[in-house]
């Protein structure tokens, strides 16, 4: 099946981001990141692994830039305001749309909204979450952004 790993993988890496800001960033991203995966380690593809650690580290690696973007994008809200799960899923959502080489970008939004189902968002939050990713990609993917 391909491309699945990578939907595993931003499970992964949605739980890492989500303990990450519950910590509130005072334990290392990556010893989360080690916790998660111990949970499943047996059961996941080297593939998954690695993709999961690339989005993970992007994610770390560009998270102020991610934030702004975001934020420029919510209409009558303040980022720390969104629940958790909401966050990390617009942060990695972002992430893989507009820093990370993803050949199939479709299916990262098709990916996020399932995540989003399956963590127990309402139809509202999810509507939401696709509304700000569809404006983030649609603003960044013009060429007067990239230039």
């Amino acid at each position: 099946m391909v491309g699945r790993f990578r939907k595993k993988a931003r499970e992964i890496a949605l739980r890492t981001l989500y303990a990450f800001d519950i910590h509130k960033g005072k334990k290392d991203i990556n010893e989360i990141l080690e916790e998660v995966i111990a949970e499943v380690r047996g059961k996941i593809s080297e593939k998954t692994l690695k993709y999961a650690y690339e989005l993970v580290n992007g994610v770390y690696e560009y998270l102020d830039e991610i934030d702004e973007i975001i934020q420029s994008h919510l209409e009558d809200w303040r980022l720390e305001r969104l629940g958790y799960i909401e966050r990390a899923l617009l942060r990695l959502g972002t992430y893989e749309l507009i820093f990370a080489d993803v050949p199939d970008k479709g299916r990262v939004f098709t990916d996020i909204l399932d995540l989003a189902r399956c963590y127990g968002l309402n139809q509202n939050a999810v509507k939401f979450i696709n509304g700000v990713l569809s404006a983030i990609y649609k603003d960044f993917k013009s060429p007067s952004k990239t230039s």
